[in-house]
């Protein structure tokens, strides 16, 4: 199923396709397991809870309608543009152990779009065609969404 996720604004800044986070162009940017938030690479970038997107600093960067709880009050959401095609989603790689999670802190100065694009550049993946001929990075079964 696919979601939108919104940032502070309002503005459709990502899209959530189980898993993977995409940008609002459909490439993959993020994964998200648990309450963790990793980068393509698998660094930790953030975390999820309660329907709100945290940055590294545990500000938030965006949320998702109707599930969002427990923090500043949300803006309503504009309407989603159109779902682009998605390209093949990387294999996910080993992830990295997160840091301790600091106090909550309101909206992060990060746009939800920028956040993530700078996590998936920051830490790019390996190239798609790369990744998939690659060993498979631990099942599903050992990372609980």
């Amino acid at each position: 199923m696919l979601t939108w996720l919104y940032d502070a604004q309002g503005h459709a800044g990502a899209i959530l396709d189980e898993f993977c986070i995409r940008s609002v162009t459909g490439d993959p940017v993020a994964w998200v397991f648990g309450l963790s938030l990793f980068s393509l690479r698998g660094e930790h970038i953030g975390w999820y809870e309660n329907g709100l997107f945290f940055d590294v600093d545990n500000h938030i960067v965006g949320f998702i309608p109707g599930l969002a709880r427990g923090g500043p009050e949300l803006p309503v959401p504009a309407p989603p543009p159109p779902v682009p095609p998605f390209p093949k989603r990387p294999n996910v790689p080993p992830l990295r152990a997160r840091p301790v999670r600091r106090p909550a802190a309101g909206w992060s100065p990060h746009r939800l779009a920028d956040y993530l694009d700078g996590a998936a550049a920051a830490f790019p993946a390996a190239s798609f065609s790369a990744a998939a001929a690659g060993p498979q990075h631990g099942a599903m079964g050992e990372i609980s969404p």
